[in-house]
């Protein structure tokens, strides 16, 4: 098929792109900035990779009239959003209209062109922290501009009769991700201390980003076509985060050849859902590659890491 899709320079996008090629593929992809040396570090190297895999359009933003312009050029079978801002995402100063506005420009213009040029549906990258999964409710500015982008997709693809899905994204973890947990950890046991987990109680959703890309083409493949909506929402390796952290530190025990001791602190902190996660467990799906039951894969998340410790972890 031939497959469109934003957001290449994410942690998450470049590795789709990549899976979609191996399985035969052919991938258009947007680039916002003009060139690929506008690119810096790790961004660089997920912007290297995607490349690789891709058509690449540089300087094309969703919605733009550039972007309107290449869907109507191109035959496109499947249309996957995946680009979305996320500066400053984890904080309540998330900047929600120019979010909004970002990852939905134009957006009935541009199911009009999809569907005119005959794609057969959009495959809308969505997040587990914008609710609906287990009950859950959005509970932060960047989860609520996910939760209307979605609400926006679907009603403008449903309107011009095209079928939107959304793939539901729980919390990834794998080489060139944004420093966050296991980064955490491993700098702080190569710098000889104890890292002290504050909130072990949670119970995510862990997926390492080979697996999610997997189920990302499962589902692109595997979607339904007929107007209307549905949803997938790929699970990993679901635990507290205090047993997570437990895996992950035998794991690079193995790796480190050091104790990777760690502390599970008392929580205090309960501003986020005790429970967050998905319903489809890919290890059912895929009993022949790596599976969230197993760190085999696990990357460091900072280029700097994959770089200075990857003979460990590759």
């Amino acid at each position: 098929m031939r497959i469109l899709i934003t957001g290449p320079t994410s942690f998450s996008g470049a590795y789709f792109i990549e899976a979609l090629r191996r399985a035969g593929h052919h991938v258009i992809t947007t680039f916002t900035q003009s060139s690929i040396e506008d690119y810096q570090g790790t961004r660089l190297v997920r912007a290297q990779k995607a490349v690789k895999n891709a058509d690449a359009h540089f300087g094309v933003s969703f919605g733009s009239d550039e972007f309107l312009d290449l869907v109507k050029n191109e035959s496109i079978d499947i249309f996957c959003h995946h680009g979305a801002w996320t500066t400053n995402y984890n904080s309540m100063d998330y900047d929600f209209q120019a979010a909004y506005q970002n990852n939905t420009r134009s957006m009935m213009e541009v199911c009009e062109a999809l569907s005119q040029s005959g794609c057969r549906g959009i495959i809308l990258s969505a997040s587990i922290f914008e609710g609906g999964i287990q009950g859950s409710k959005a509970f932060s500015p960047h989860g609520l501009v996910k939760q209307l982008t979605s609400e926006t997709t679907s009603f403008y693809g449903k309107h011009v009769g095209m079928h939107v899905s959304r793939f539901v994204i729980p919390n990834p973890f794998g080489a060139l991700d944004n420093p966050k947990l296991i980064d955490y950890l491993c700098r702080e046991w190569l710098a000889g201390r104890a890292p002290t987990i504050r909130t072990p109680l949670y119970v995510r959703d862990n997926i390492h980003v080979e697996l999610m890309a997997k189920g990302f083409v499962y589902w692109v493949e595997n979607m339904p076509t007929e107007a209307g909506d549905s949803t997938f929402s790929p699970a990993g390796y679901i635990s507290s985060m205090g047993d997570f952290v437990g895996m992950v530190a035998t794991e690079m025990r193995k790796r480190l050849g050091l104790e990777c001791a760690y502390e599970l602190g008392t929580q205090t902190d309960f501003s986020q859902p005790m429970v967050l996660v998905n319903d489809a467990p890919l290890n059912a799906l895929f009993t022949d590659c790596w599976t969230c039951a197993s760190l085999e894969r696990m990357g460091l998340l900072t280029l700097d890491n994959i770089c200075r410790f990857k003979k460990y972890i590759f």
